[in-house]
Order: C-alpha cells, then structure tokens, then sequence
C-alpha cells in the first residue's frame, strides 16, 4: 500500500463482516512496523467505538506518547483544526524546496517534522458538515505534509470527493478488493491480537533504547573565529534548525524590542540542554568583554556544573556568578546586584546625554561595557513560598525585565512549568511575561503550551523530543516555528571551553559559585578576617552572607550595653561559636583577651572534637584559656559579674557559655554578668536549645541585653518571640541561620553559619599573614 506521506486509504466498513476491522489494524500495524522509532504518530478518531487501536497501546510507553485516542467529535474537531496549522507550518519549513515532505527530508537528509497517520472509525456521512469540509481538505492535502489518513467507514452516502481522494479496499469473506473491484488477496485472515500487541511493544522498546537523531551543534554555531561579534547591537545566539533554515534568537533587538526571552518543556524534553546551546553559541561569537552572565539553577545545579571546575580551577570566563542549588535568598541577592549595575549605568548614560547601551558605546567606541545575560532556570522555585521574599523578587523581576533592557541587562527564564506562577507571584507577575516577547516552547501539555504560548497557541502540545516552537511574537499562533534543537554534545563543548578559558584567564577572575548546601568555614574568610584583626573594636565574624560576593557577616563587639550574643536553637551550635570565638581572639588592637569557657556541653561528639581544637587555637594566638566544669560555673559566674561590676580588667574577656539549658543552678548574677559586662569589656556568647530556658535565665527584660541574636533550627514561633517580631517569615532548614544585630540591622537576615570547625588551616592562614 502506497500509504505514509503519499496517499490515504479508505477501508469499506462492512456489519456483516467484521474482518474489515482487522485489516485496518494490519495496516496500523505494518505502518509502524515500517517505520522508524518516533517517526510516526498515530491519531485515532473510533467514534464507532470498534476498539481497533485497543492493540496498540502499548505504543505509549516508549517514553513518548505516541498515539491519541478520542471518541468525541468536539475533540476530533479540534485536532483536524490543529493538523490544518500543522500542514501550513510544514508547507513554511519546505519552502516550495520539494512538493512532498518525503522528497524534502529525503534532501535535507534529517528527519524533519514528522509524520503522521489519522485514523477515522466512523460513519463518515454523519459527521457534521464543517468537520466533512475540513476532513475534505486535509485528504487532499495531507499526505504531502506527511499526513495520512485511514478511514474504516461505509462509502454509503459519504461525500464522493473524500472517497475519491483515497486508495478504496474492501475486505468480504476473505477477500481483498480495491476501488476497481479487482481481487488482491483470497482467504485472507486478519493477524491475531498478540501479533498486533507484540509490534506495539517491539515499537515501544526500540524508541526506548533508540538513540535520537540530532543536530550537531557545529552544524548551526560555527567552531572557527571565536569572539569575532559585538554586543553593541545586541547578542545572538543559534540554537537549530527550521527545515533548511538555521533559527537564531537575537536579545537586544532594538528594532523589535525583543530582550528577555521564556523556555519551557516538560521533564526529559530538552530544557537543559537548550540552555546549554544558548549559552554555548553566544559565548563562542562574543568575549567576556562583550557578554557576561549570571546563572542560577533552582534544582540540582548540573546544568550549570560544567562552567566551573574546582578540581583543575577551569571555569566559563563568561560567567560572573553561579548559583548551583541557588536559594530564593541568594536570588534575590542576585536581583539586587544588577539593580546596582543597571543605576549605576544609568548614571554613566545621564553624564554622556545617551539613553542606551548602544547608544553609550557608539559615543564611547573603546569604554568596556558588556552585555549581561541573567539565566534562570527553573525561575517557579523562587515563588515556591509566598512571603517577603518572594515578594520582592517578583517585583524585581518585572521591574528588571521592563528596565533592563536600556543598559543591556537581559532575562532568560526558564521552567518546566509556570501554569501556576502566575498566583504565586501576585499582582507583579501580570506584566512579567508582557514584556517577554520570545517564547521558545518544548514538548508540554496543552495547558503549558497555552501558559507558555497564550490561550490559542497549543504548538508545544504536538512536538516530539528536542522539538521546540521558537515563537518571537508573544505567542502569535503565525509565528511558531517549529525547529529542530541542536545537541550540546560535551565531546564538543568541552574542548570549547577550555579553549575559552586558556584565551581568557589571565585577564578574568573566577565566578562567584554558591552552592546552597555547602558546608562554611572561617578559613573561607581569612582574607576579610586579617583585615579585620586591626579594627579598634573586636569584630565577631559569624557567618557568610547569602549574596553576590559572599561577605562574611562581620559585627563589631564594642562596649556599648548590650554588646552580648545569644545563639538559639537545636541547631549543632559548636562550630558556630568556635569560629566566633577565633575571630575574636585575632584581633591584635589591644592586649591579648581571655576567654572562660563555661563548659557545659558535657559530653556532646562535637564539643569534645572542637574542645582540644578550641584551645589550641586561641592560645596559639596568645589569648588565655580557662574552662569551668559544670559544678564550677555558679562561682565562675559570681566571679565574672563581680569583675563586671568593678569595670573590668586590662584585657578584654569573652565568656563562652554552651549549653546553658544545663546549669539548674544559674546565680542570679548572671544577669548583672549580661548587663555590665560589655561597657567593662567583657561579652558572652551564650547558647541555649529552649526559648524558655534562655528567658528564664537572663530574666525579666534581661533579652535587651543581647542585641545580637542567632537562631538555628527554631521552630516560627519561637524565632518570632525570639527576635521580637510578630510578623517575622522564617522556616527551619539545613545549613541556616536567622542572624539580627539590633544595633547595626533594620531587620533580621538569614545567613550561612560556620558549620565546619578547621582550627588548624584557620591558624596557618593567619601565620602565614
């Protein structure tokens, strides 16, 4: 049977004889048996309800669905009206280059589109008269747009044209007929149902384990002459395939004011690697002077893991900072960086009476200004919770993607899906995708497809794997482009990127990396620690901020009232406060201090592995150490505030108290300890696990004493009592810490504390200073 993207064939549907039906499924049969693995879509219309497509659903579970199935002729109606922009938007990747989708790809040597066979179990005449006239014209011209289609319906009373416009057999005890009433096959017999299950199958696990056909990514980006472009006018990037034509996306486009750009696709559909192409073309046509790039990635972080390399200290020059498994706090840091960058342009465009990048870089040919590209992947996350946070990021993000453009900051955002963004984001998401005009859309759902493309706009509901409707027109159904995606092949791009980095190294410095869950140490901040070991007030470095360039979270402990520290929480607190107490004692611009450790963290794993550490470190920077077993505190402590009370000694004293929760016994003058010690120059960091416990023991009003609080893993309610805050968003997690100084901070911020203790690197970087 001349069938698949040549004709369409007409099965006569007989009541007497139901063998007609199992020749429809032989055709169905042989048609994907024929076939290769992916390249034929089955589309069953079984009004009659003949369950001939029943064998084949085994089909669908090859990883791709390859095979729909309606009973309803609404829902046929809207399919035929789907495969009638379809065979448009095939006729526009042909080009008029060949008359038959078979001769084009065939040409091309690609599969390109893909084809498709409909099949029609009903009675045909009563269909209604606008699904006849559209079924009219797709049989005619269907099958050079690699649309076939496959009737089991009586002729009788169906409309001559459509039956004259298929290959007519009849099957009647045996016999196969055709329209002439020539007899093809005697004593013929349909297969049996476990032929037709086992092509399904064999169908299934041989697209399963098929290896896609692919674009290489030289075949649309260029490998020779790098960074010959510039970004004056914009970026553009290639990303495959249309038919012949190769698709690129321009941001930047000043002309069509196209400047952010939108990509989705369902799970397994090509996302990562699409945004690996994108970024891969645009760093091959333009230097780190000409483009740069912010990178965050709101799940595992492996699309981003290739563009830095902490064992051979490789990294994309491009790149400025990466947020691998980035957390809304570091987003929002993110945001707040490039408003920095965007004022600060603005001030340079003010002075030079320009309005634009473009505008700036003609007037000033040899000023360094690059484009900056902010890639978000997987931007819903940021929206996951709605609070503060959240909040804040939606509005500079609508903000930033209406403002940006002018200084040549560009979004590109990216979501397996964003159908529920919208509510998540409030009122300052209604305008965020207006002003996205390009939308590149992989295989979704036809409810992500609509959410992605808008409401008449079901492109990316039809697509097959690393497919994608490349729409510049905010969705406009005429300006899909279906294209074929380049593959990010590594064999390829890895080379690439050395090459870029060994071109670039000695004139860029590494990104900025956040990985959320890395674990901190002060030994990270030594650089910032041996500037800070000369300032006129201890300075207690605490932890690292979530925000570009990472600054440690560094507060002065001067003897102002309330100079004290409460860390809170059932949060592992011993790293934390060693660290703390390291960075006191480098502090070389008075004597030496003293610190007593009120030890009652008795035999805790942690304690006694910091414990020796601890003590090895601060003498080895000249500080005394004194440890209080639990029956000595109540005296040390009475010692303590009367040594408060009199003003203090020569040296500065820090009193280290851990696990207070323990000591039953507290004198009340621990809380005259807490009131005078900081104007006589002596602090406490204390740490307790219960709220209750800490109230109890510094007393009525006795919390005014600590203006710096730390909770760890603190339920909401006791952090909001803690930090005085009825209204205080904060939820415990991992690796986190809710830090607020009354003093120096508006409001409280979370933080990464100290999580590893390292006494020994911690003192050779400070030696070696």
């Amino acid at each position: 049977l001349a069938l698949i993207g040549q004709a369409s064939v007409w099965v006569e549907d007989s009541i007497a004889d139901r063998s007609s039906i199992g020749f429809t499924q032989w055709i169905i049969q042989q048609a994907l048996a024929a076939s290769a693995p992916g390249q034929l879509e089955l589309i069953v219309f079984d009004e009659a309800l003949t369950g001939l497509s029943a064998p084949f659903e085994a089909v669908n579970s090859g990883g791709e669905k390859l095979m729909r199935v309606t009973h309803d002729q609404q829902e046929f109606k809207a399919t035929l009206a789907y495969l009638r922009d379809h065979v448009q938007g095939v006729n526009n990747v042909m080009q008029g280059r060949a008359d038959t989708l078979v001769e084009f790809r065939r040409a091309v040597n690609y599969p390109v589109e893909g084809y498709k066979l409909v099949v029609v179990s009903a009675d045909v005449s009563a269909l209604g008269e606008q699904l006849q006239d559209h079924l009219s014209v797709l049989l005619k011209a269907g099958p050079r747009a690699g649309i076939s289609f496959l009737i089991h319906s009586m002729t009788l009373g169906a409309n001559p044209f459509m039956v004259s416009m298929c290959d007519k057999y009849t099957v009647k005890h045996g016999e196969i007929r055709d329209d002439t009433g020539q007899a093809l096959a005697v004593g013929w017999r349909p297969p049996g149902a476990d032929q037709f299950i086992g092509t399904a199958t064999a169908v299934a696990r041989a697209l399963a384990s098929a290896e896609l056909d692919s674009i290489a990514f030289d075949a649309v980006q260029a490998l020779d002459k790098p960074w010959q472009a510039s970004s004056a006018d914009g970026v553009t990037c290639a990303i495959g395939r249309y038919g012949v034509s190769m698709v690129e996306i321009t941001l930047g486009d000043e002309l069509n004011q196209r400047h952010n750009m939108l990509v989705t696709g369902a799970v397994g559909q090509g996302k990562s690697n699409l945004i690996s192409v994108i970024i891969h073309s645009l760093c091959q046509r333009y230097s780190p002077a000409e483009l740069e790039f912010y990178l965050l990635d709101f799940k595992e972080g492996v699309t981003l893991q290739a563009f830095f390399d902490q064992r051979t200290g490789e990294y994309l020059p491009h790149a400025r900072v990466l947020g691998l498994e980035a957390d809304r706090e570091f987003g929002l840091s993110v945001f707040r960086h490039l408003f920095g960058i965007y004022k600060e342009r603005m001030r340079l465009f003010k002075a030079a009476g320009v309005q634009s990048i473009k505008k700036y870089r003609e007037a000033n040919p040899g000023a360094a200004m690059p484009r900056l590209i902010l890639v978000i992947d997987e931007f819903q996350m940021m929206f996951a919770e709605r609070d503060r946070v959240s909040d804040e990021i939606a509005d500079l993000l609508v903000k930033g993607v209406r403002l940006f453009r002018a200084c040549g900051i560009h979004v590109i955002l990216a979501s397996q899906t964003i159908g529920g963004n919208m509510s998540l984001m409030g009122s300052a998401g209604e305008g965020l995708f207006g002003q996205v005009p390009i939308r590149v859309a992989l295989k979704n759902s036809l409810a992500e497809s609509h959410a992605t493309l808008g409401a008449k706009n079901e492109g990316a509901a039809h697509l097959r794997a690393r497919e994608a409707i490349v729409n510049l027109d905010y969705g406009e159904v005429s300006a899909n482009r279906k294209t074929s995606i380049a593959f990010a092949d590594e064999a390829v791009l890895a080379p690439l990127r050395r090459g870029w980095w060994q071109a670039a190294r000695e004139r860029t410095d590494p990104p900025y990396v956040f990985v959320g869950e890395r674990k901190h140490a002060l030994v990270d901040d030594a650089a910032e620690l041996r500037a800070a070991a000369a300032s006129p007030a201890p300075v207690a470095f605490l932890g690292s901020r979530i925000e570009v360039g990472a600054r440690p979270l560094a507060l002065p402990l001067s003897r102002d009232l309330g100079r004290n520290i409460a860390f809170l929480g059932p949060g592992d607190a011993i790293s934390e406060i060693a660290s703390v107490a390291v960075s006191l004692a480098a502090n070389r611009a008075g004597p030496a201090a003293r610190f007593v450790v009120l030890d009652l963290a008795g035999a805790d794993p942690a304690w006694q592995s910091a414990k020796a550490g601890l003590a090895a470190a601060l003498a080895g920077l000249g500080c005394q150490v004194a440890f209080a077993g639990k029956a000595e505190v109540p005296e040390q402590v009475r010692e303590l505030a009367a040594l408060a009370g009199a003003g203090g000694g020569p040296e500065p004293v820090y009193v280290i108290g851990l696990g207070l929760d323990r000591c039953r016994d507290l004198p009340t003058d621990f809380q005259d300890l807490c009131r005078a010690g900081p104007p006589a120059g002596m602090h406490l960091l204390g740490s307790w696990l219960k709220l209750d416990s800490f109230q109890d023991q510094v007393g009525y009003g006795g919390a005014a004493y600590f203006d710096v609080k730390v909770a760890f893993r603190l339920d909401t309610q006791s952090a909001r009592q803690f930090m005085n805050d009825p209204l205080l968003e904060w939820r415990p997690v991992e690796n986190r810490m809710l830090v607020w100084d009354s003093a120096e901070m508006a409001e409280p911020i979370r933080a990464i504390p100290y999580a590893a203790f390292e006494p020994d690197r911690i003192a050779q970087a400070l030696a070696e200073a």
